[in-house]
């Protein structure tokens, strides 16, 4: 592959990793934000099956952090990564 190629696809490579690093991130700030124990819709739901709600929510809150760091590593290691 010649020189150019190659620094055309470590430019692709990088915008892609950034790209799913924002992901990443802004989906595990959505995942905690709409949390009924520790995020902000904590505060804002006073509701008395509050409690209830917020254990059946927990499972894809968790599930949904799990999957936003995992994109968020993919797109870090895309970032770190080098062409040879």
């Amino acid at each position: 592959m010649s020189s150019a190629g190659t620094r055309n696809m470590n430019i692709r490579n990088s915008r892609s990793g950034v790209s799913l690093v924002l992901t990443g991130l802004l989906g595990a700030v959505f995942f905690w934000a709409t949390d009924h124990r520790y995020g902000i819709a904590s505060q804002i739901s006073g509701s008395p099956g509050s409690i209830d709600q917020a254990n059946q929510m927990l499972t894809g809150t968790l599930i949904g952090i799990a999957g936003s760091l995992i994109v968020f590593g993919i797109g870090v290691w895309l970032v770190s990564k080098r062409s040879q």
